[in-house]
């Protein structure tokens, strides 16, 4: 898994929901079969209790993977704006980068004309 691919990390996030969402749906299921079993004894409120411990699980289970997803959706975001930050440096750099070089050019330019007219008056006193 790539962690700086924002879109992945949301793609993931979102398969991580959809989970959450089967889980939600699985436990219902669940639940309702408990539901319909006919059964009365000692025996029975302990398997209905047991049954309910499940229940309460496979529902933190299915928290847990919101969770997670919520997390990789957050990270995509922070993903996405340091990615931001990073071409927005880079213009600026390249802004600065390109200030100094049209600076430095005239700079040479100035230069090569005192150079050329250092050499015009050695060559007028030869």
């Amino acid at each position: 898994m790539d962690l700086a691919d924002p879109d992945r990390l949301e793609a993931l996030a979102g398969v991580l929901e959809a989970r959450a969402e089967d889980v939600r749906e699985r436990r219902q299921q669940f639940r309702s079969a408990v539901a319909a079993v006919p059964w009365t004894s000692a025996g029975a409120a302990a398997y209905r209790a047991r049954c309910d411990e499940l229940s309460a699980d496979l529902l933190r289970n299915a928290d847990d993977l919101d969770r997670a997803a919520a997390d990789l959706r957050a990270h995509a975001k922070a993903v996405r704006e340091r990615i931001a930050w990073m071409h927005d440096m880079v213009a600026r750099l390249r802004d600065e980068a390109r200030e100094a070089w049209d600076a430095a050019d005239g700079a040479f330019e100035w230069t090569a004309d005192r150079a050329s007219d250092a050499w015009n008056t050695v060559r007028g006193w030869l």
